[in-house]
């Protein structure tokens, strides 16, 4: 057989080509390349317009539900589902909450029962509380609103199948005992076992893991970290958590018993009692009636109608949103050339810059990025002629937070007033951003303060030894493996550290003690990391007044002429991101759909506040954050 003799390098995957064959050269034809192109081209277009067809069968319910009503009855029934809690801002969440239903504002909600105090049509109130999460202070703005509905001469009636079968309890009952009448499934169960604050400290964990938190903080109150630097709390952690769960219990204590018609004395055993069943709750007056739902809709029916039958008056029930979305209408129909006071919120974890929402919920921090433009631009507005901020922050970065602080100063300078309303926490980095406002308005509630710094990083050395990762490198510069993770700061590097800790958090006093009007040494004896509820902030001078936003609105709408907040044009800016807006965002990066989509929803409210820690963490490595959480 004659020999062949074939190329040494040779391509993996094609035959072997004898040596003495020639390559044919290679003929450029423009149409079948152009035809390829083509055929991509068309492909690419045909996936997009699949899957949009797709996105919009889930998108098309939640953008139609904001369409125009029909017509509200002569007689209406308002009527409130209270599913997840109360939410701030309208995207709160971003895009991962976008295929939810998503709850009203607490400002819509606020706003709609004021305006319906005053509506001759409404009659009355029905509220079904499920499970969720409610803050205390948003509670008391919502229960104070739902007084003056009462007080208006309107019925309130609330409904729950358990008021804290699984905890959290105590708020939900506290909104509860607002109501002219408390109602609960027989099988229901009333929870309502006091406050109880607790964190998991982990140092012993890390220790075994081989990971060593190596953090400081500016100072003894600023407790942010603690629990991965210690294995118990400390005193000044307790002593923070005793006098927050203090002032919590005196606010219970001075409005529930005298709404309920009941002793504090008789309340406080309750309270030791803990767990009642819808028998004993009635028994003793925690509610009003142990009945099923049908028979609290065939109650408001005799009560409109003198028919007891709840299909007579079906009609006559408006949904809360749907009478919010005619009154919001109306108003801004109203008010279109009025002065505005612009409405911009600061809510999550202070940030340089939004992560553009994706599936980490770009809307749920307040990035610096997108806030202090949106006051610079409505100081410049001639029609805008005051700004409120609404602040619901544990803090974040400090350099975040000294940007939207500085837009804050620059508003002044051109003349506008600047008021905040702190919400459920406005501590750290939220009271930096509050310092320079012309006058605070916090609830009682509120969780305040917490004027320090926090900073440093995880050391994972031993664990890499127990893996057997071994770490080698090369460097310039005697501090240059400061933010290394495999070691724990030098001496060198900790006296780096701890120098930034002291200047961020002297730079810290000097804007409090600019804005509140005090010394340094005066601001300093509040300050150290403590965090104060509203109330006591009042007391030692951190906030001005106590009320909600809508204490704040009504508060601004006189000084710029209007008799209160609903006699005035309010502009919430930047405005709200559509669902479409966020969706378009999320296309530039990553796409996921189905079921998967709303499990990862769930997970990430689930570690929020883990991801809200890590995000901060992330973003600086000194960081005016507070972690404390209180429901």
């Amino acid at each position: 057989m004659k020999k062949r003799n074939f190329r040494t390098h040779r391509p993996l995957f094609t035959s072997p080509v004898p040596a003495s064959m020639k390559s044919a050269k290679i003929k450029w034809k423009i149409l079948p390349i152009f035809w390829m192109a083509m055929k991509r081209l068309a492909m690419t277009l045909g996936f997009l317009m699949i899957f949009n067809f797709v996105l919009m069968l889930f998108v098309l319910p939640i953008l139609l539900s904001g369409e125009v009503a029909p017509s509200l009855p002569d007689k209406i029934v308002l009527y409130a589902d209270l599913k997840e809690g109360l939410a701030e801002r309208a995207d709160q969440g971003g895009f991962m909450e976008a295929f939810d239903e998503k709850p009203m504002t607490l400002r819509a909600l606020v706003d709609a029962l004021d305006g319906a105090s005053y509506d001759k049509r409404v009659e009355g109130l029905v509220v079904r509380m499920r499970a969720g999460s409610y803050a205390l202070s948003q509670v008391q703005e919502l229960r104070a609103a739902v007084k003056r509905f009462e007080a208006s001469g309107k019925f309130a009636y609330i409904y729950s199948s358990s008021y804290g079968e699984g905890g959290l309890g105590l708020s939900r009952y506290y909104l509860a005992s607002a109501f002219d009448e408390i109602w609960m499934q027989p099988l229901g169960v009333v929870s309502i076992p006091g406050v109880h604050a607790e964190a998991p400290y982990l140092r012993g964990a890390l220790d075994k893991l081989g990971v060593y938190p190596d953090f400081f903080q500016r100072k003894d109150y600023k407790t942010a970290y603690e629990n991965m630097t210690a294995k118990h709390m400390s005193r000044y952690s307790r002593e923070t958590y005793e006098a927050l769960i203090g002032d919590i219990r005196d606010e219970i204590l001075a409005d529930v018993p005298a709404e309920r018609g009941i002793s504090a004395e008789a309340f406080l055993e309750m309270v030791d009692k803990g767990l009642f069943s819808a028998q004993e709750a009635q028994e003793v007056g925690l509610i009003t009636h142990a009945d099923y739902g049908d028979v609290l809709l065939d109650h408001v029916a005799m009560k409109l109608t003198g028919v007891k039958d709840a299909q007579e008056i079906e009609e006559n029930f408006v949904s809360i949103e749907r009478y919010a979305s005619s009154f919001s209408e109306h108003r801004a129909f109203l008010l279109a050339n009025m002065p505005e006071i612009a409405l911009i919120y600061v809510a999550g974890a202070i940030v340089p810059d939004s992560d553009g929402g994706g599936f980490g919920g770009g809307s749920s921090v307040a990035a610096a990025s997108e806030i202090a433009p949106a006051i610079l631009k409505a100081s410049r507005d001639e029609k805008v002629k005051a700004i409120v901020l609404r602040v619901d922050s544990p803090g974040g970065s400090p350099s975040a937070s000294e940007s939207i602080l500085r837009a804050v100063e620059k508003a002044k300078e051109r003349g506008k007033t600047v008021i905040v309303s702190m919400g459920s926490a406005a501590a750290s980095g939220g009271y930096w951003v509050s310092a320079y406002a012309d006058r605070i308005f916090a609830m009682p509630t509120t969780l305040t303060g917490s004027i320090g710094v926090v900073g440093g990083k995880f050391s994972i050395g031993e664990l890499s030894k127990k893996l057997g990762v071994n770490w080698d490198g090369v460097s310039w510069g005697e501090n240059a493996g400061m933010w290394a993770v495999n070691s724990a700061f030098s001496e060198s590097e900790a006296e780096q550290m701890n120098a930034m800790l002291d200047n961020v958090y002297e730079q810290f006093l000097a804007r409090v003690s600019k804005g509140r009007g005090m010394s340094v040494e005066q601001v300093d004896q509040i300050a150290g990391g403590r965090v104060w509820t509203g109330k006591a902030a009042l007391e030692v001078g951190l906030v001005d007044e106590l009320g909600g936003l809508d204490k704040a609105l009504d508060y601004t709408a006189k000084l710029i002429g209007a008799p209160n907040r609903m006699k005035a044009a309010i502009t919430v800016r930047p405005k709200p991101k559509t669902a479409l807006e966020m969706i378009a965002e999320l296309l530039e990066g990553q796409v996921m759909m189905g079921q998967a989509l709303k499990m990862q929803s769930e997970a990430f409210k689930a570690f929020a506040p883990a991801a809200e820690m890590i995000r901060v963490q992330s973003a600086e490595p000194v960081a005016a954050y507070e972690a404390l959480r209180l429901q």
